[in-house]
């Protein structure tokens, strides 16, 4: 044994040297293609930054044209502004190449546009399938140099003015695959516009005083939106913007129609609080038949604070419904009556669950016909509730009931005879129709099942059903006997 491995030691050992010594080759190749990649990325990297700072200072040209016409369009800034500039001219292009420096990065950044939608402004005659033809050059100036697009920019094509009505993102840079839409109304200048500030159980309404809201909010905003003169503010009839930390609303505007124009610095802007009141108390309860029964739940927490959250500026009144992650609410009661808006004041409550009925099921076209129908046939066939299942097929004999009327025809009624009501020839002393008490005189029909009714009251339900409204009765086999 010892003299076996006597032999085998020299011979690993060799072994064990030559694979070291066969490495360290492959060690130094593997070093120098790590350096290769390296020194390939810093070539990269300085090439991608030379091509950014050519694609700045291509746009340096139209950025400084763009600020000197913009202090040119405010008369009392303009004067200031071009003495400072004579003033630091030594010292401002050196200001510039570091501007131009700071915003290469920036301009790097901005997102590739997806959608554009560019508007003429005021009455234009050019027709929409020449709008795109005209704005094509400017469109593809901008997207060789780089600038960035945004909602509100201004845009001139053959002494017509454009607008950017809307960006998607609100500030990118055009690509080829940006889709370009021109079709639609031209855009108008507001002459007046009225916002109200809106509140919420975030935001409780304060005391201070309406004109706070435009020196301190919308004032600030639209100048700094159309300081530069290039851009300006587009807005919609109804539509919310955030501005700081509240919420404003825009109410009405002049003129309209169209509901869209663009508010500059000629327009008169109206700013006031939103009169809506407050609740005091609400209580929203919810549908026994929607409630997850697989796992446990906590009705308020879960389901109707994450839905009120989400929809803040909502308004409420009594028998409003909506749904929340398959769980369908009902406004049961408040106070004072809505419409209203919950606040940090109101009490909320949840307690309690809604078995429904058919009349919480039908669509809102339907439950208008019904309402004209009288009170005793409304009850007729809403006469099934949703405790004990089953429903499902009620809901559908209604509404097909509402909807075709499959019932008899009114020659086939007529052949139901007629006679006046008097006291003591019947049992029956109320039409189950009307829930109306039966008058001496007065017109009934009775069935061939025995039941009588008013004579108006059955003819609505035959036209519309052929069974008696009490026992289910085919009248119309009765009648025609089939």
């Amino acid at each position: 044994l010892y003299s076996s491995l006597a032999r085998l030691l020299p011979v690993a050992w060799s072994y064990v040297v030559a694979s070291r010594v066969s490495r360290r080759p492959r060690q130094d190749m593997d070093e120098e293609l790590r350096k290769e990649k390296r020194r390939q990325w810093e070539e990269q990297q300085r090439q991608k930054a030379t091509e950014q700072q050519e694609a700045a200072s291509s746009t340096a040209a139209p950025s400084s044209s763009s600020s000197s016409s913009a202090s040119a369009g405010y008369g009392s800034s303009s004067a200031p502004v071009a003495a400072q500039t004579a003033a630091s001219s030594s010292s401002s292009s050196s200001q510039a190449q570091k501007a131009e420096a700071s915003s290469a990065p920036a301009a790097g950044k901005l997102p590739n546009a997806r959608r554009v939608h560019i508007l003429p402004v005021g009455s234009s005659p050019i027709e929409d399938h020449r709008r795109l033809e005209l704005l094509a050059p400017s469109l593809r100036s901008m997207r060789e140099s780089k600038e960035p697009i945004k909602t509100g920019l201004f845009m001139t094509a053959s002494n017509q003015e454009f607008v950017v009505v809307k960006a998607d993102p609100d500030e990118a840079l055009l690509v080829a695959e940006t889709d370009y839409f021109v079709e639609g109304a031209a855009i108008q200048r507001f002459e007046k516009v009225q916002f109200i500030c809106l509140w919420d159980f975030e935001h409780c309404k304060d005391g201070q005083d309406a004109s706070a809201l435009f020196n301190d909010y919308i004032s600030p905003h639209f100048r700094k939106r159309n300081a530069s003169g290039q851009a300006c503010s587009v807005c919609t009839v109804g539509q919310v913007m955030k501005i700081e930390d509240l919420e404003f609303q825009v109410m009405a505007a002049e003129p309209t129609p169209p509901d869209i124009g663009i508010i500059d610095s000629n327009t008169m802007v109206f700013v006031d609080w939103d009169s809506t009141p407050e609740f005091s108390r609400i209580h929203i309860v919810p549908f026994q038949d929607t409630l997850p029964a697989a796992y446990e739940y906590q009705i308020f927490n879960d389901y109707l604070k994450p839905y009120l959250t989400r929809n803040r500026l909502m308004r409420f009144n009594v028998n409003d419904q909506f749904t929340y992650q398959g769980v369908q609410f009902k406004v049961v009661c408040c106070e004072p009556h809505g419409p209203a808006r919950i606040g940090k004041n109101t009490t909320i409550y949840c307690e309690g669950v809604l078995h429904p009925s058919l009349r919480n099921l039908l669509p809102p076209e339907l439950l208008e016909q019904l309402s004209n129908l009288p009170p005793g046939l409304q009850m007729l066939l809403l006469n099934t509730e949703a405790l004990a299942g089953g429903y499902e097929e009620r809901l559908m004999e209604v509404q097909e009931m509402l909807t075709r009327r499959r019932g008899m025809a009114n020659d086939t009624i007529d052949r139901i005879g007629t006679t006046r009501w008097t006291e003591g020839t019947n049992d029956q002393e109320q039409c189950m129709v009307c829930l109306c008490d039966f008058e001496a005189g007065i017109e009934v029909r009775r069935l061939p099942c025995g039941h009588v009714f008013h004579a108006s009251c059955i003819d609505e339900w035959l036209r519309r059903c052929t069974d008696c409204p009490i026992c289910k009765t085919n009248v119309d086999r009765a009648v025609r006997q089939y």
